[in-house]
């Protein structure tokens, strides 16, 4: 027989032990969410405080370098003087002496028109020349007679003077029949042969042809475009080394000779010419070659070229100041590689400078500086 009091018992300790588990899982539950709500708050007061501090970026230290600057820019060689030769008389090309590669002297001849009017023209000349000058003496001597005035003899002395004038300007044009070199140089160019027709170049330059093109290469200008923020320091007699690819390891010093004096308002350049010489034709004129042009230029800002910012045509640097503020300063860049930039305006030396910032942070914004090592 069952004991009734016995099974209340065990159903007490039953329902006693439920509500032990029960009440345990509740101060579980409430421990842990107060646990949870606790590291939420202590997360959301660290990013805060993370969010007050700023951004952490990579700085570098803006320091001073040499004012010194040797400028590497592509050069074109051009003849130091260079001649298209006309005709100044009408006529046929007799003979041309010279071809495309000859090395010809000053005042040589290089070719020859046959003109018969011309020299017709100088005949007559020369015979009307002649009778006024032995009019001009029979006159003399009839004045000293007394046989005619003396305003008769004046005309025949004043016409053979003219007369002598008149032979001496056919004789000049006679003289353009032979087609001389205006300097010393060399045949870059030949446009005509024997027989063609060659009309007068001062009447009818449009449509005269040309019969050589002649240049000076053995002096040649060498000339280089200098952007604007480097024009201003450009001076004459600058030291440049000019180097051919064409022969490694040649060399040509040179000094700056002449500038154009202003800016192309198209390049934003300055040309500069230097005069080099080229007595074996090492260089060939019309080529590319390099200039290292050496410069004396102020004292320069140099910061990492990763610390540049550019905006349209501004180039900025976030400078970080003493409390850790983003300032936004525009520069002026006077050389860059690609490690480092050197500024002319700007900075000053001992600025920090924020490194590949981008737009990441405005302006007036907070970061936390980090400094590389070395930096």
């Amino acid at each position: 027989m069952s004991d009734p009091q016995g099974a209340r018992r065990g159903t007490g300790w039953l329902y006693g032990g439920g509500i032990v588990l029960v009440l345990a899982a509740a101060v579980m539950a409430v421990v842990l969410f107060a646990r949870q709500r606790a590291q939420v708050q202590a997360s959301t007061q660290q990013l805060a405080t993370e969010q007050q501090k700023g951004l952490t970026v990579e700085v570098a230290t803006a320091h001073k370098v040499a004012g010194s600057d040797t400028l590497r820019l592509i050069g074109e060689a051009h003849p130091f003087q260079t001649a298209v030769l006309y005709a100044k008389v009408s006529g046929y090309l007799k003979n041309i002496s010279v071809d495309k590669g000859d090395a010809v002297r000053a005042n040589q001849r290089v070719a020859v028109i046959e003109s018969p009017e011309t020299d017709k023209q100088y005949q007559a000349a020369v015979a009307d020349a002649h009778n006024k000058e032995l009019i001009a003496t029979r006159a003399a001597t009839l004045v000293s007679k007394g046989i005619i005035s003396l305003q008769q003899a004046d005309q025949a002395e004043a016409d053979a003077a003219v007369s002598e004038a008149n032979l001496e300007q056919i004789g000049t044009l006679k003289s353009y029949e032979q087609l001389r070199a205006p300097f010393s140089g060399t045949v870059t160019a030949r446009y005509a042969d024997p027989g063609a027709l060659i009309q007068n170049a001062e009447n009818s330059q449009t449509s005269a042809l040309p019969l050589v093109e002649l240049s000076e290469t053995g002096r040649l200008r060498i000339y280089v475009y200098v952007d604007q923020a480097r024009a201003a320091f450009v001076r004459l007699g600058d030291t440049v080394t000019i180097l051919d690819h064409a022969h490694p390891g040649t060399k040509v010093e040179g000094r700056v000779t002449r500038t154009s004096g202003e800016i192309d308002p198209k390049t934003r350049t300055l040309l500069v010419e230097i005069d080099v010489a080229n007595p074996h034709n090492r260089i060939l004129a019309g080529s590319f070659v390099q200039a290292e042009l050496k410069m004396q230029m102020p004292p320069c800002v140099e910061v990492p070229s990763d610390a540049l910012i550019v905006h349209g045509d501004r180039t900025l640097v976030a400078v970080v100041t003493p409390d850790n503020t983003v300032k936004f300063t525009q520069v002026v860049v006077a050389d860059q590689t690609g490690e480092s930039a050197r500024l002319l305006t700007g900075l000053t030396e001992g600025d920090r400078v924020a490194r590949n910032l981008g737009d990441r942070v405005a302006e007036g914004s907070k970061v936390q500086p980090v400094m590389r090592p070395g930096s």
